[in-house]
C-alpha cells in the first residue's frame, strides 16, 4: 500500500509541475520513467520529476546527464524515490525529504475567522502570489492565469474582515489524489478548505525538517523518501 501511495504522491506531483511548465508554455515530455521540461523552468520548479521507481537508473541517470548538459540553464531534478546518484551528472543533492499522505473522509468545517475562496481570475490570482511570497512578485511571474484554465487547479485564499489574504495554498486533482502545495498561513485551515472543495480523498505532499515534524502533528503518515537536486553555480 505505501508504494502505492508514493508512485500516487510522485505522479500527482509531476502533473502540477507539469501544469505550471504548460501555463508557461513549455514543453512536457515523458521518457524513461520521468517527466521533463528541457526548457528553463519557473522558478522552484524542477525540469525532471520521476514517476516510476522501476525504471532503470542508469538509463534515468544518463538521460538526465544529457538533459543537464546546456552551461546556461539552471537545473533541477526531483527523484522522487531517493534512488538516484546525480553528482555524475554535475547536481549536488539539495536535500531530502520525505513524502506525505492524510486521509480526509469527510468534509471539514472552517473555522479560525477567515473567509476561505477559491480564486477564479488572475487579478486575484495575482494578489495571492503577492501574499504568499510577502512581497511584490519580480517581474516573472509563476502563477499566471493560464492556470486557471485547469480545473483540476484549485488556488484557495483565507481572507480577514478587511480583504487581506493572510492564508492560503494550491490545491491539484489528479492521479487519485489531491496534491497541496505553497501554502502560507494556517496548514489546518487550508486543509480544511481543501476538504470543502472536493471529494473525500488522499492529500499527498512533501517536507523537509520542520515543516515535516509540523505535518506529522496533523496526522499526515510518512511515506517513502525523496531528493531535490540541482545545478549549482
Amino acid at each position: 500500500m505505501q508504494d502505492e501511495r508514493n508512485n500516487m504522491a510522485a505522479l500527482n506531483n509531476a502533473e502540477w509541475c507539469a501544469a505550471v511548465w504548460r501555463s508557461h508554455r513549455l514543453p512536457v515530455e515523458q521518457a524513461h520513467g520521468m517527466w521533463f521540461c528541457p526548457c528553463p523552468t519557473p522558478q522552484y520548479y524542477p525540469n525532471v520529476v520521476t514517476v516510476d521507481a522501476a525504471a532503470d537508473p542508469v538509463k534515468q541517470t544518463g538521460f538526465i546527464a544529457e538533459l543537464a548538459r546546456g552551461d546556461d540553464l539552471d537545473f533541477s531534478v526531483k527523484d522522487s524515490f531517493s534512488c538516484l546518484d546525480l553528482s555524475a551528472a554535475g547536481l549536488h543533492m539539495l536535500f531530502d525529504a520525505r513524502w506525505l499522505c492524510l486521509r480526509q473522509s469527510t468534509p471539514a468545517v472552517v473555522t479560525g475567522g477567515l473567509g476561505w475562496r477559491r480564486i477564479g481570475d488572475e487579478p486575484g490570482l495575482a494578489v495571492w502570489e503577492r501574499a504568499w511570497r510577502g512581497a511584490e512578485p519580480d517581474a516573472r511571474r509563476i502563477f499566471r492565469a493560464e492556470l486557471l484554465e485547469d480545473r483540476r487547479v484549485c488556488v484557495l485564499a483565507g481572507f480577514d474582515d478587511m480583504g487581506k489574504i493572510l492564508a492560503g495554498g494550491i490545491a491539484y486533482d489528479a492521479a487519485g489524489a489531491i496534491g497541496v502545495t505553497n501554502i502560507f498561513g494556517s496548514t489546518r485551515q487550508f486543509l480544511n478548505a481543501v476538504a470543502t472543495q472536493f471529494a473525500p480523498s488522499e492529500i499527498v505532499c512533501y517536507e523537509h525538517g520542520r515543516d515535516l515534524t509540523l505535518a506529522m502533528d496533523l496526522g499526515f503518515t510518512l511515506l517513502g523518501g525523496l531528493r531535490v537536486w540541482a545545478r549549482i553555480a
